[in-house]
């Protein structure tokens, strides 16, 4: 793949991560670095409390949020997650299966992932995670957080994700067009700036309960007993 590709998921980040502003963290230990938060009068409707709707962009990709679960579910759980973030890998194995099967299947949470991507190989998978469109980009999302170890640590990252696309049903073509593509890359950088400017999002994973960002533990238990004092 093109090095000016490459660059241009660095340029993406750079614009986000630099000196100064609050510290921003990949938990797993990717990333520590510090993060300028902008001061954006549009940072809301781009990190709204709800679902952001977003849009298609010439190459196919989508820009908006995927929720599962209800529209009229009382509690909403959004996360910001950095795909190469092994915690977020963690959560996604670990407390993901019984918070969907206990609260997201049954009407009582809905549940919307937002990128919040802080390397160059969880940008570039982030990319091609919504290359394939509103309607397998969940699918990918929690493909490529499963398979972490195998494309998201070494040397070859951006030809292990790509590989991961092509294996996933996206052409060679579809997939150069998309991390070609300045509107879907600008979508996921100002989105992240948001998240951030909004919620003070900071390290991944990070929830938003209500419109809250929630700070205690993770683990399926202790979500569980914030979700029902909210019920």
């Amino acid at each position: 793949m093109s090095k000016r590709i490459i660059a241009g998921i660095a340029i993406a980040l750079g614009t986000a991560i630099g000196v100064g502003g609050a510290g921003a963290t990949e938990t797993g230990g990717i990333v520590n670095a510090q993060y300028v938060a902008p001061v954006d009068q549009g940072a809301a409707a781009l990190a709204p409390t709800g679902v952001y709707a977003g849009a298609v962009t010439t190459s196919g990709g989508f820009t908006g949020d995927v929720a599962e679960g209800s529209a009229t579910a009382p509690v909403t759980i959004i996360e910001y997650a950095s795909l190469s973030c092994p915690h977020c890998a963690r959560f996604h194995t670990g407390t993901y299966p019984a918070l969907k099967s206990q609260y997201i299947d049954t009407g009582k949470v809905r549940f919307i992932m937002r990128d919040f991507p802080l390397n160059e190989s969880a940008f570039a998978a982030t990319i091609i995670a919504r290359c394939g469109g509103a309607q397998s980009y969940l699918s990918f999302v929690h493909h490529y957080l499963s398979t972490q170890d195998s494309w998201a640590f070494g040397n070859d990252w951006l030809n292990q994700v790509e590989t991961v696309g092509r294996q996933r049903g996206l052409d060679p073509q579809r997939i150069d067009a998309c991390l070609k593509d300045g509107e879907l890359f600008q979508s996921v950088n100002e989105r992240r700036k948001a998240g951030a400017a909004v919620f003070g999002v900071n390290s991944t994973p990070s929830l938003v309960i209500n419109g809250q960002r929630y700070d205690g533990r993770s683990d399926f238990n202790s979500l569980s007993q914030v979700i029902d004092s909210l019920l």
